[in-house]
């Protein structure tokens, strides 16, 4: 099961730092890297994301300890479901039928998705 989230650029940057950092840090140690990054945040306006961040259930924060739910790889498989769920029905070939038809698509990666495929379904001898 995965969450419907919707993650502004600034919840997103507060994410990335967290990741950056190894996915668990210190909430004042966080407005730090922050600050080092160029944002000029506010304890308050960090607070404020971290609040925002918990309640979509991907951060967890207890005794000023912020903390990542999921992973960024965890988190983009779960960004990239929602959107073929949403957008083509659940459907990974819908999905590369239009990716392909609007993108199109070289013999090179063809073949690299037939390697991963084959990877997944090894045919039976």
């Amino acid at each position: 099961m995965y969450h419907k989230f919707h993650v502004p650029d600034a919840e997103y940057e507060v994410l990335e730092m967290l990741w950056k950092c190894g996915g668990e840090i210190k909430q004042s140690e966080l407005l730090k890297k922050l600050t080092e990054a160029g944002k000029d945040w506010k304890r308050q306006t960090l607070n404020t994301l971290i609040t925002r961040l918990e309640e979509k259930k991907l951060l967890e924060r207890e005794n000023r300890i912020v903390k990542a739910v999921y992973s960024r790889t965890e988190y983009s498989n779960l960004q990239m479901q929602e959107n073929i769920d949403q957008l083509y029905s659940g459907k990974i070939s819908r999905f590369f039928a239009s990716f392909t038809e609007q993108q199109g698509i070289s013999k090179e990666e063809a073949e690299e998705i037939l390697a991963i495929i084959g990877q997944h379904f090894p045919q039976e001898s």
